[in-house]
């Protein structure tokens, strides 16, 4: 699909003159250069990157040295012994997990704090909320990377976007958040939050009239959209897209078949977390390629040792460019498979076979479904409101029924289900809602709790 002349002026004003206003006046302006950098460096040889990577990492363990208490000690200890090498530095430092970050944000933060920082507040897929503060260069590094890694599909700044994740409609005081940030990505944005087929068919009439040139959001949303497009007969391939990123789920091979049938547009998929931002994106050659000038990763055995090329084991990730909190040697409970090559021939190190992103819908009984994201911005603003609670669990166990199970400890059991039960029962209309509030959630095997689990047939009646 070309574009027409006013929307191909309007893009390129975007791309040339709006965009770099915002990153300048946010003080991420820096992303152009490291954007440059990271073009030539991509396909440099494994040895190369590797050795850049390797003076990142330097360059963030003396930092935290000086400059964040957690560390202090154990990097002092770890150089008194003789440790030179920082990989062997590194893999002295003791873990750092969810509860840290929930327990511990002071001892983490550096002294002093980097002029400008941003807060961000994310609860991943365990529905452990936690805070991270991040300095507006490491943002910027971390859109370098995605901006590399989009034009791999022939993405770029200014290209028009439809974002298919959390509406400003449900959140509150973060709507003129998401509408500026939308307005500086060029895109518009479609809630992956009770969706109904009406909805899908005013999402459809919106791609029509913005021209979308690239989806992004979450794996089943997409596809829900994707389906409801080729199900009611209209041509996706009438919007002409250059690419479909997916991220936040586990991507299935009939997934990406779907959307690359119904949309003529070859799927990028995306691996990160909230704490650390991207991790990972997929080549045109289908290699899950690190954004390694950003984190270092580890793939570590049961005994906490590096695992060997095609093996699996648990994701360990070190961010390398946040000076406002560093997170160091972070367990995020994914694991994924040790892999060597890419034909693709850039540099990166891979990840092969990521597991451990799942989140499940609840599907109400008029058809619409509620993404686990729904859940976690609903406890998020009790958390803001002064809600006392440790994690959450939803479970759909029958079509018409929805359970809350909330880990709370010490407080009045009674007044915190109430609490919960009015804010979740209004939003989900047709469901009877029930809300326990229990001392421990039990964790399934993996150790690693999904917010929403939907024990029910996809298809409820």
């Amino acid at each position: 699909m070309e574009k027409t002349g006013s929307s191909g002026m309007r893009d390129s004003l975007h791309a040339r003159l709006i965009y770099p206003a915002i990153m300048r006046t946010i003080g991420e302006y820096g992303m152009y250069a490291e954007l440059d950098r990271l073009n030539a460096l991509q396909y440099a040889s494994r040895e190369e990157i590797l050795e850049s990577q390797g003076r990142k990492l330097e360059d963030i363990l003396r930092y935290a040295r000086q400059h964040v208490p957690r560390y202090r000690d154990a990097l002092r200890e770890a150089g008194s012994l003789g440790a030179r090498d920082p990989l062997v530095l590194l893999r002295r430092i003791p873990f750092l997990t969810k509860e840290d970050l929930q327990n511990r944000l002071d001892d983490l933060m550096a002294e002093p704090q980097p002029r400008r920082t941003s807060r961000k507040t994310t609860g991943g897929s365990t529905g452990q909320p936690v805070t991270v503060i991040k300095d507006a260069g490491a943002t910027a590094f971390e859109r370098a990377a995605t901006w590399m890694a989009y034009d791999w599909f022939g993405v770029r700044p200014g290209d028009r976007g439809a974002r298919f994740w959390g509406s400003p409609r449900e959140m509150g005081r973060r709507r003129l958040r998401f509408a500026l940030a939308d307005i500086a990505m060029n895109r518009i944005r479609f809630s992956a939050f009770g969706v109904s087929e009406s909805e899908l068919e005013g999402y459809w009439s919106n791609c029509l009239r913005f021209r979308p040139q690239y989806f992004y959001g979450y794996v089943s949303m997409l596809e829900a959209f994707g389906r409801f497009v080729e199900e009611s007969g209209r041509d996706g391939t009438r919007l002409g897209l250059k690419a479909i990123i997916t991220t936040s789920e586990i991507l299935t091979g009939a997934q990406r078949d779907l959307l690359e049938r119904v949309f003529a547009a070859p799927v990028q998929n995306e691996y990160g977390c909230g704490e650390v931002g991207p991790i990972a994106y997929q080549c045109e050659a289908g290699g899950m390629h690190v954004m390694s000038e950003n984190v270092f990763v580890e793939i570590l055995d049961e005994d906490d040792r590096p695992v060997g090329p095609g093996e699996e084991g648990e994701i360990v990730v070190t961010d390398l460019s946040n000076r406002a909190m560093p997170v160091l040697r972070y367990r995020i409970r994914d694991r994924a498979v040790r892999v060597e090559t890419c034909t693709c021939g850039r540099g990166f190190p891979l990840l092969g076979d990521v597991r451990g992103r799942v989140y499940d819908s609840v599907r109400a009984p008029d058809g619409r479904f509620y993404h686990g994201e729904f859940f976690m911005y609903l406890f998020e603003d009790l958390r803001d409101e002064g809600l006392k609670f440790e994690r959450f669990r939803v479970v759909q166990d029958s079509p018409r029924r929805v359970r809350i199970e909330v880990q709370a400890a010490n407080v009045n059991s009674d007044e915190l289900a109430a609490v919960v039960q009015a804010k979740l029962g209004s939003r989900l209309p047709g469901m009877d809602v029930r809300v326990e509030v229990v001392e421990e959630l039990q964790l399934p095997a993996s150790g690693k709790l999904r917010i929403v689990e939907n024990r029910v047939a996809s298809d409820v009646d």
